[in-house]
């Protein structure tokens, strides 16, 4: 029970390698404010060797929540999906301007963008040349409109 009643430094260096380890596990960032806590204590306690467990323990908690909060604060945007679309092809057409290569009759046809054939439906016929843009999505439809 001795070991309840004092930690030294080491003891907290133990615990922030274990807390790295089990970061490089695949915690996904939320063991490193615990483990920058955990170093902190450490040199908390190099400096001021007779801190009492309580207060050490006190301390730790609120030093890991900060810098948690904190980690998750400033890389936010770096956790961030880069391409946000990548998946949602018909997504990433909206605004997307074209000419018709084929006229459009009731409202329905189908364009060639890029590679794909695409379905599209319109408030009106519209003419082969004519120049559209993408201004809504229905399911994998693209609601087209005519460029003025």
């Amino acid at each position: 029970m001795e070991f309840f009643t004092s930690l030294t430094a080491y003891h907290w260096i133990a615990l922030a390698l274990i807390l790295l380890t089990a970061e490089m596990l695949g915690a996904a960032g939320f063991l490193l404010g615990a483990s920058a806590a955990a170093f902190g204590m450490a040199a908390l306690l190099w400096v001021v060797p007779d801190l009492q467990v309580v207060t050490q323990l006190l301390i730790y908690s609120v030093a890991a929540i900060v810098l948690t909060l904190v980690y998750f604060q400033l890389f936010r945007d770096a956790q961030a999906p880069t391409r946000p679309l990548l998946n949602k092809r018909a997504q990433r057409l909206l605004g997307h301007q074209f000419e018709l290569t084929e006229d459009v009759h009731l409202g329905q046809g189908k364009v060639q963008i890029g590679d794909t054939l695409w379905r599209v439906e319109t408030d009106s016929p519209l003419s082969r040349g004519t120049l559209v843009e993408v201004i809504d999505i229905n399911r994998m439809v693209l609601v087209i409109a005519a460029k003025p």
